[in-house]
């Protein structure tokens, strides 16, 4: 159910690029609200996170020179408070890149609000859908613990975005033709189903007692 929602929510974007004539600033401008809703879920999930977390099964990441491991035993809270300040100033500065991208490539039309609402509805219901059925509903919340909650979203949106973005680049200097903007999407879909999958996968395992080794 969850895949079928991810798939009606990256749908949306390449309707709006197909039926409706999006430009590459909707899509980037959809997608940093996508980042959006994807903090705000992963706060829910770092809250409700009943689980232990195992240092050795976490990634070698660091957060203001703080290995991951280093929140082991913290407050669910506390650790909730820190993942908003941290990757609230990703936010930022990702927003401050989509709102003067226009001004890189000067033929590029601005957004709509309607866009971005339109797109944000199927985001957000995805995102819903996936913390009642997937979270709570398959009990995943007993298996997490806050810290792996809070690296989960560095796991799949730095580097969904990161591709996103210098994408953006070559899609704009190409002039924004709706072939690459269909590319884009495309690519940007596949990489958020492979991110679902292994974010699920790493969950079922670690219910099963089967987690590998950290990526």
């Amino acid at each position: 159910m969850t895949a079928a929602t991810l798939l009606v929510a990256n749908a949306v974007p390449l309707v709006g690029v197909l039926a409706f004539g999006w430009g590459l600033h909707s899509l980037l401008v959809v997608y940093w609200v996508e980042s959006a809703v994807v903090g705000t879920a992963s706060v829910a999930k770092i809250l409700r996170a009943e689980g232990e977390d195992d240092p050795t099964e976490l990634p070698s990441m660091k957060f203001n020179d703080r290995s991951v491991g280093s929140f082991v035993g913290e407050s669910n809270r506390r650790i909730a408070t820190f993942f908003v300040s941290h990757y609230g100033v990703f936010w930022l500065v990702h927003g401050l890149f989509v709102g003067i991208f226009p001004l890189i490539f000067p033929r590029m039309a601005w957004t709509s609000p309607r866009v971005v609402a339109a797109a944000a509805v199927g985001l957000v219901a995805y995102h819903v859908i996936s913390y009642r059925v997937n979270f709570v509903g398959q009990g995943e919340f007993e298996h997490s613990g806050p810290v792996t909650r809070m690296v989960e979203p560095y796991r799949r949106v730095l580097v969904l975005h990161l591709t996103v973005i210098f994408g953006a680049f070559g899609v704009g200097a190409l002039g924004s033709p709706v072939g690459a903007l269909v590319v884009m999407v495309v690519v940007k879909t596949v990489l958020d189903f492979r991110g679902h999958w292994k974010e699920h996968d790493r969950a079922r395992r670690r219910a099963s007692g089967a987690v590998g080794e950290p990526e």
